[in-house]
């Protein structure tokens, strides 16, 4: 009697649960099974916690979540599940509240065109005031607005943006995205490309604190500033993106940032990005700050051009700070400073600059992203204390400290790359007398078949690497001041764990 008693409890238990959970409502474009044929009418008939799902299909409407905590997602993904607006104001809209409860999923938004007056020229793919909804794996094209081609969120919104695309999508500012009123959004594994507007092509910032992590932003215009992101009375955090090839009228055709010092914030953080290839027919090809404050740590700035400060331009009394990064290759000046503060350090520029730890050396690319040679002075080069906290990894998403010390620039060295140094290291030392030149060939023979092995292309290559480099360290633990000098023989061990390190189990 008691296990039924029990059974008749789980039961009801499963029940309740399955209640709380909420219902599937399903929709497909002929209706078929008894589903709706309008993704609106599914979510007016939704209650809180149900989930909308959506057979592939083209749905021509435009859709308003009306403050429902629920999910809308697509079966089959976003490449054959399409919201068409058709050319209403907003595809979708979020006006009313929604918090992260609220998720669109998996959809193709096109066809927006907002083109009237406000708040009907705001957000032509997905309009989002006072609400804060989930956002991810979706594909936001072909939109039109004033502002925020792709998405405008407004008045403290701060919805969650995950792998999305925002491509092809044009306004006067903010072809891809608009962040204005004190929103944050956050927004992490989105590519934009090919979006276009006057201001901020990619991205246009405005009295807002986005979070932009592992973002692309590829191919975007601006008519004026900021081809890839403008950032005006902002203050973003952006770490670990690429900037490449965007391009501007005027001023930064990577970045610009303006206006953004003593407003509602301060000094802002750009970390482990690139700049490559970017663009403008005035100042900052790479960046350009005017009036802010931006800190720059182990960025790449890399073949962008500028008619002056091809790198960074700053101006109006901006304090602009750059630490670890690399400053090669870019056209005309890497960096200028003009009525401004700019204070560099661990850096490698093309042409040099006055700050502690700076060199001025071909930094060897092994790539145009910017990714060193194994013989980079910029390896092992820059200040561990001025990663911020919580940055764990290279814009490859690498262990961002793989040696004695964090690279110069986007990429850390890996370890086939950091037994080049090693092996110089034993090479000065022996020079120097601190290690005897009758152990130079046994060191020197481990450094080179660790080398030889990850060179095979073998993916278990890891392991034999890691045991000649295990040799390495007992072998200098066994030996005497007489024959390494005590300093040489630890700064050896203190390489050789971190190239184990860096091969991981």
């Amino acid at each position: 009697m008691r296990n039924v008693k029990n059974l008749s409890l789980c039961v009801l238990l499963l029940a309740l649960v399955s209640t709380a959970a909420g219902a599937t409502l399903y929709v497909n474009t002929d209706g078929s099974g008894g589903a709706y044929t309008s993704i609106q009418a599914a979510i007016n008939d939704a209650d809180p916690d149900d989930e909308i799902e959506v057979a592939a299909g083209t749905y021509n409407e435009a859709i308003n979540f009306s403050g429902k905590a629920i999910r809308l997602y697509s079966s089959s993904g976003p490449d054959v599940t399409t919201i068409d607006g058709t050319g209403h104001y907003h595809v979708v809209q979020c006006i009313s509240g929604e918090g992260s409860a609220t998720v669109l999923e998996g959809f193709t938004i096109t066809g927006g065109n907002a083109n009237g007056s406000e708040p009907d020229n705001l957000g032509g793919g997905m309009y989002n005031t006072g609400s804060s909804p989930t956002v991810t794996n979706c594909i936001f094209t072909s939109n039109i607005a004033y502002r925020g081609g792709g998405m405008l969120n407004l008045a403290s919104s701060s919805p969650t943006v995950t792998k999305c695309t925002f491509s092809g999508n044009n306004a006067r500012d903010g072809g891809g995205m608009y962040n204005d009123n004190t929103s944050r959004p956050t927004v992490t594994n989105c590519t934009f490309s090919n979006n276009a507007a006057y201001l901020g092509g990619g991205m246009y910032n405005s009295y807002t604190k986005p979070t932009v992590t592992n973002c692309r932003f590829v191919s975007n215009t601006a008519s004026l500033h900021g081809g890839g992101m403008h950032n005006e009375h902002s203050y973003p955090t952006v770490t670990n993106c690429s900037f490449i090839g965007n391009t501007a009228a005027a001023h930064g055709g990577g970045i610009m940032n303006n206006y953004g010092k003593g407003d509602f914030g301060g000094v802002f953080f750009i970390v482990n990005c690139s700049f490559v290839q970017n663009s403008v027919g005035g100042w900052g090809g790479g960046c350009c700050n005017a009036n802010t404050a931006p800190c720059f740590v182990n960025c790449t700035f890399s073949g962008n051009t500028a008619s002056d400060g091809g790198g960074t331009y700053n101006s109006a009394s901006s304090i602009m700070t750059a630490i670890n990064c690399i400053y090669w290759g870019d056209t005309v000046n890497e960096i200028v400073n003009n009525s401004s503060i700019t204070t560099v350090t661990y850096s490698d520029v093309e042409g040099g600059w006055v700050g502690t730890g700076n060199i001025e050396a071909d930094p060897l690319f092994a790539d145009a992203d910017g990714r060193l040679l194994a013989a980079s002075l910029c390896i092992d080069a820059g200040d561990n204390s001025a990663v911020p906290s919580g940055v764990t990894t290279d814009l490859d998403g690498n262990p961002r400290i793989q040696g004695l010390c964090v690279d110069m620039g986007a990429f850390e060295a890996g370890p086939e790359t950091m037994l080049v140094p090693l092996r110089s290291y034993i090479l000065q030392q022996v020079g120097s007398g601190n290690i005897d030149v009758d152990l130079e060939g046994s060191l020197l023979d481990k450094v080179d078949a660790a080398s030889e092995t990850l060179a095979s292309g073998n993916p278990n290559s890891a392991k034999p690497a890691m045991k000649n480099m295990e040799a390495l360290i007992n072998q200098v633990k066994a030996q005497t001041d007489k024959k390494i000098e005590a300093d040489a023989a630890a700064a050896i061990i203190v390489r050789a764990n971190a190239i184990i390190a860096a091969l991981g189990d």
